[in-house]
């Protein structure tokens, strides 16, 4: 079965720089990359929330990734900006993530 990546990007600025240009630049097989951002507009990010859900893929986002409502069908990697700063409750989240 395929896994997920979700990549973790500190601001919405680097989350759209990251979605235009990854695909181009990494990938040579076809694979379906999401950005989840404030850029997104509410019915675009429940849409990508529900393909979250069901659907193997990579999505780049903000603090957004961490939300309650964002549900990862079978996450396999994580990768977290190294600038990334978190609170307590992202750091618990990610712990939750991780079991």
């Amino acid at each position: 079965m395929a896994k997920q990546v979700a990549i973790l990007v500190p601001t919405t600025v680097l989350a759209q720089q990251h979605f235009k240009h990854l695909p181009t630049a990494a990938f040579r097989i076809r694979v379906e990359v999401e950005m989840l951002s404030r850029f997104r507009s509410p019915q675009q990010q429940r849409d990508i929330i529900d393909r979250l859900a069901t659907r193997s893929g990579y999505v780049i986002g903000t603090h957004r990734l961490l939300s309650s409502d964002v549900n990862f069908k079978e996450l396999g990697l994580l990768v977290i900006d190294e600038e990334q700063r978190f609170g307590v409750t992202h750091k618990e989240t990610l712990k939750k993530m991780r079991q």
